[in-house]
């Protein structure tokens, strides 16, 4: 969760919104970060739990990082039997849904 929080924090402007929801769904336990920031391109949905994958290197020396963070939530999210994706929120930003077993 801070990964998600901290992603959609560094790429969020002030007016905009970072929504948490969880809920209950096939048995599943899912947790939804929604933000209305910059979002994502379709290619850098593709690759966006590659280890080091920045979706704009220039981004890098705004908001620092390298690239890591959301192949590190993937692994502790498929660690405990769950996945992770991500998708565009509409009508701007990212949506990253995780779905847990109950």
């Amino acid at each position: 969760m801070i990964i998600l929080l901290d992603n959609a924090i560094k790429y969020t402007e002030t007016g905009d919104e970072i929504q948490i929801n969880t809920f209950a769904k096939d048995n599943k336990c899912v947790i939804e970060v929604k933000d209305s920031g910059i979002g994502v391109s379709d290619e850098g949905l593709k690759r966006i739990f590659e280890r080091f994958y920045r979706e704009d290197r220039a981004r890098n020396r705004e908001t620092g990082g390298t690239g890591l963070g959301l192949s590190i939530a993937n692994m502790i999210v498929s660690a405990h039997g769950g996945t992770i994706k991500a998708s565009h929120n509409q009508p701007k930003g990212t949506v990253f849904t995780i779905r847990l077993p109950k």
